[in-house]
């Protein structure tokens, strides 16, 4: 079943073609293909084409065709326009089976023969693969034509010989994957060089690849959370990447933290984490560290001690200054894998409170993590009297002001209707008194 963005990305794929009158002729050609060979393949050739319909294709296939009066479209030029365009994830299966409104139908005999050789073809790969997660998702997928059964078929069609190769490195991925390996305490290990082990090429899983596609379909159903709405697609795969032991991008991704302590996969106390807290200073997390801890805490007694998240730099190492007894996290103006990772291991000890800008993007990462951590988490420092005493000059847009309308949450509301009327801004460097003052939660 489609979720909602895929099936606005087909119906917006579907209106596309059907306002230019050469696809309808271009769509039937491929769908007579489509019944002789069992497949999207092939090539279709057009004849008597307008000036305009030349264009409309051209524009698509980023071809000149201006000067054509016979033009021929084969599969492989089709399946490459449609990768580079905003369609891309879309089958030309699924898009001439909207555009026409019903199932693409084959030859019978054609299908039953073609459907036992790739019966025979999947039960020999299954044979050949060991016994471990990889052969078990394999067969699951196989037998449930789910997760990347469209993918496999794809591209089982276009080689079932490189498929085979795509399939076996992919299940032997799965089976060395470092989250399953108990010999190694959980230690993670940078993409390349697990790609390297696994197959001897450094960049067969790299972003793009028939193989990461598999892998992260994989990962998806393992190890998926519903927490999209939080990463970018980039963040998220190496959040999954990070739940599977692969590091992706383990340094450049961090967060700027103080007042914790944390315990490593071992059972042992961090020592470098320790030594900040009792030097009172804070410390920046990798990405790589995050993912090798077992247990966080903010330096409070309390049963659920408050750790205090907060946008500005500026502001963080005010507030820690004047409170050095607390626990803070820094966002940095986004949350970022580091920030939400580090949250969610706090999240069984702690309570949030968090603070940002008075601005629309400030209200929407307000709003998400409220989303998110519920009622271990609550705003702090937002009212329409703070905003109305630090308002700023900086005069929102009318495309920034839009983004309010998604803003829902109730106790953003009076905030949200002040900054409609005022149509400015407030931000927290200007707000550092606040910050200075006694915070009744922090002993």
């Amino acid at each position: 079943m489609k979720c909602k963005a895929e099936t606005e990305k087909l119906k917006a794929c579907t209106g596309y073609f059907s306002t230019r009158s050469v696809y309808r002729k271009l769509f039937a050609g491929f769908r007579k293909k489509y019944e002789s060979l069992g497949r999207f393949g092939g090539s279709v050739t057009l004849m008597d084409v307008t000036a305009e319909e030349r264009e409309q294709l051209g524009g698509f296939l980023q071809r000149d065709y201006a000067a054509k009066e016979r033009i021929t479209v084969s599969a492989g030029l089709m399946e490459k326009a449609l990768a580079s365009s905003r369609f891309a994830g879309l089958s030309w299966e699924e898009i001439l089976e909207a555009y026409f409104g019903e199932t693409l139908t084959v030859k019978k005999e054609l299908i039953r023969e073609a459907k036992e050789e790739q019966n025979r073809f999947f039960e020999e790969v299954l044979a050949h693969c060991p016994q471990g997660a990889g052969r078990e998702w394999l067969g699951s997928v196989l037998r449930e034509q789910s997760g990347g059964w469209q993918l496999i078929t794809r591209l089982y069609a276009e080689s079932p010989g490189k498929l085979m190769e795509i399939l076996r490195n992919v299940t032997d991925a799965i089976d060395q994957l470092p989250a399953f390996d108990s010999e190694s305490g959980g230690t993670a290990e940078l993409l390349a060089v697990f790609a390297a082990k696994v197959t001897g090429n450094p960049h067969s899983f790299d972003e793009g690849t028939a193989q990461e596609k598999l892998l992260m379909i994989f990962l998806e159903s393992h190890f998926g959370e519903k927490d999209t709405d939080m990463l970018s697609p980039s963040e998220y795969r190496t959040k999954l990447l990070g739940r599977a032991g692969i590091l992706r991008d383990e340094l450049s991704n961090d967060v700027l933290v103080y007042g914790i302590r944390a315990w490593k996969r071992n059972g042992m106390l961090h020592e470098g984490i320790e030594g900040f807290l009792k030097n009172r200073e804070p410390v920046k997390l990798s990405l790589r560290t995050i993912m090798d801890l077992s247990a966080v805490r903010g330096q409070g007694t309390d049963q659920k001690n408050p750790v205090y998240v907060m946008e500005n730099p500026a502001v963080f190492a005010v507030f820690t200054e004047s409170h050095p007894k607390c626990a803070a996290i820094c966002g940095g103006g986004q949350i970022r894998l580091a920030v939400m990772m580090l949250m969610d291991a706090l999240r069984y000890s702690s309570v949030f409170y968090y603070s940002g800008d008075y601005d629309p993007e400030g209200l929407q990462i307000a709003q998400r993590l409220k989303q998110r951590y519920g009622d271990g988490l609550r705003l702090w420092n937002y009212s329409e009297k703070l905003y109305e005493k630090y308002l700023s000059p900086v005069v929102l847009t009318d495309a920034r002001l839009k983004k309010l309308e998604n803003i829902y949450l109730k106790d953003l509301d009076v905030v949200k209707g002040a900054m409609l009327r005022r149509k400015r801004a407030a931000y927290q460097e200007a707000m550092i008194e606040v910050y200075q003052k006694k915070v009744p939660m922090i002993t």
